[in-house]
């Protein structure tokens, strides 16, 4: 029974809180974007670097290269609202909060900039995102001294159990929402099935009255 509630306490901890490191390669004119979903009032932050270091030998001078180029970082939330944009990106943090749940794209575009050659080149994206507890600052705590290292930890235990019972609540919630719409489902599909069982009786009935009255016309029966 103790190891059971363990593992499901380490279950909601790892929902709860999360960081998660991406590393990838964007081409010119070209974009990716990172997925990621969130529930409604997530707190969410972290940091972005382009690599200075082309992932391709090409045939330019690398201050012709880098003049050329400008990534484009931007955020977009579930409806397609724009809630972070950086139009010529090196470096950069990340801290929002989710307003609504859904999927949010983190998104790089690489372009050149206006009356510069097209090179075949691509350049690397290392991308940083944290959420829950894991976006949450200490830093200030501690710069001031406000609490000591053990209190610091208390306070982050503090924090997770806080997230454990909302991440509770919203599941509960979910699950709720779910089954109320697996029941309507299945009540519609119900009343779906006895609809079609009428019409295909009525249909039936129809086309036995018709032949009757055209064989009795023909004078076959």
């Amino acid at each position: 029974m103790n190891k059971t509630l363990l593992v499901v306490l380490l279950a909601l901890i790892l929902c709860v809180q999360y960081s998660y490191s991406f590393m990838f390669e964007v081409r010119a004119a070209d974009e990716k974007c990172i997925v990621e979903e969130f529930r409604q009032d997530t707190l969410v932050n972290g940091k972005f670097e382009v690599s200075d270091r082309l992932s391709k030998n090409i045939a330019f001078q690398y201050e012709v290269v880098m003049a050329s180029m400008q990534m484009k970082f931007y955020v977009r939330g579930p409806t397609g609202d724009l809630i972070l944009v950086n139009h010529d990106a090196s470096t950069g943090v990340i801290a929002f909060n989710a307003q609504e749940a859904g999927d949010y794209s983190f998104c790089f575009l690489d372009n050149y900039r206006p009356g510069a050659q097209a090179m075949p080149l691509s350049r690397t994206v290392s991308l940083e995102i944290k959420t829950g507890v894991e976006a949450n600052d200490y830093s200030d705590v501690i710069t001031k001294g406000q609490l000591k290292p053990s209190e610091i930890e208390l306070k982050k235990i503090e924090d997770v159990v806080d997230s454990i019972k909302v991440e509770i609540l919203y599941m509960k919630n979910r699950e709720e929402t779910m089954r109320n719409t697996n029941e309507s489902t299945n009540s519609r599909v119900a009343n779906l099935s006895i609809f079609c069982f009428f019409v295909l009786i009525g249909s039936a009935a129809f086309q036995i009255n018709y032949l009757k009255r055209y064989f009795k016309q023909r004078k076959l029966i």
